[in-house]
């Protein structure tokens, strides 16, 4: 041992492997031992591409493009396989998503023995490109009517995949619980206040079809894609679960509207047009689209602030995040015009 530091590479002083929360994988080792069991082409290539909730490489075979998503601990084996089971049903009743690749063993999902933990990986083939910088309405109506038969055919499963349930007062608790190292003493009180009266107006709320269900749950803009033919195309499916129908249609609201301010009005009901000529509207749309942005927001807050899944690390994290965050929530519940939550 020399100037304190241990012999060993990547060892503490105890003479034990420092633990990490987030490794990077080997490209040659996961393109040698693990893209070789997909169905697909020769792969040639395989390349670290981006850092988000799970991290992406760029598989190249001689003609095509694929992508690897490599999750982190906790996200299971099961959940992942989940995922892809979903997406699959959705691609073959002809619903336009990004699909996953089958491996030979007849599963989507891979796991492999990282410093971390188990990290799961799904296959996907390349997405279209992203929507254009300006929305029109008839885009607009077009991706209402693309959510909508989402709706529309996880009706017609008879079983969840796997899919977890957005349980409210479970979920709102741990988001919380993430924001405490953040916040000031007062702002904790106030969000672990909103967060307990909201979980008790969702418990009212029917958990059942057709306005309960499975659902994509991050439809943000950056989410839909656009083929060169001018089909919307739904992307990213790892946070899906079984919610309310009313929560896929608040993030359309909220990202649409966060493009286009001016206009939020009006592209909005565009959507609603477009996706009651599908089907009907949840119910009471108007009431619960208020409840639906609390609960992202507050979803959105303890999920950048929770260790995992790195995003502090990963994405631009400014000083005053939080504060804006919190900002914007009470703006959200002043608005929102639900007298129990105030």
């Amino acid at each position: 041992m020399r100037y304190g530091l241990v012999d060993q590479p990547n060892a503490s002083s105890d003479g034990a492997v420092f633990p990490v929360q987030s490794s990077v994988l080997d490209e040659e080792a996961l393109l040698s031992r693990v893209v070789k069991d997909y169905a697909i082409p020769t792969p040639e290539a395989c390349r670290f591409l981006t850092r988000g909730d799970a991290d992406i490489y760029r598989v190249k075979t001689a003609t095509e493009a694929f992508y690897l998503k490599v999750y982190r601990p906790p996200q299971s084996l099961e959940q992942t396989e989940a995922e892809a089971l979903f997406v699959s049903a959705l691609a073959a009743s002809g619903v336009p998503v990004v699909k996953p690749i089958l491996r030979t063993d007849g599963h989507f999902a891979y796991q492999v023995s990282a410093p971390e933990g188990a990290r799961p990986m799904l296959l996907f083939e390349e997405a279209p490109p992203p929507l254009p910088p300006q929305l029109d309405e008839a885009l607009l109506a077009q991706i209402g009517e693309t959510v909508a038969t989402v709706h529309v055919v996880a009706d017609q499963y008879d079983i969840d995949f796997g899919i977890s349930m957005l349980e409210s007062a479970a979920f709102l608790q741990e988001r919380t619980r993430y924001t405490r190292i953040f916040l000031s003493e007062r702002d904790q009180a106030y969000l672990d206040n909103v967060a307990r009266r909201l979980a008790l107006i969702l418990q009212q709320l029917p958990q059942e079809k057709p306005d309960f269900g499975l659902c994509h749950a991050d439809l943000v803009m950056s989410n839909l894609r656009l083929t060169a033919e001018g089909t919307i195309t739904l992307f990213d499916f790892g946070n899906a679960v079984r919610t309310w129908r009313a929560y896929d249609l608040a993030v359309i609201y909220w990202s649409q509207g966060h493009r286009h301010r001016d206009s939020r009005d009006q592209l909005w009901e565009s959507f609603l047009e477009g996706y009651a000529a599908i089907r009907p509207l949840p119910e009471a749309i108007s009431a619960r689209l208020a409840a639906m942005l609390i609960l992202r927001q507050i979803s959105f807050l303890g999920g950048n602030c929770a260790t995992l899944p790195l995003r502090l690390g990963t994405a631009p994290f400014e000083s005053d995040f939080i504060e804006k965050g919190m900002k914007q929530l009470k703006t959200l519940v002043e608005k929102s015009g639900i007298p129990d939550l105030r």
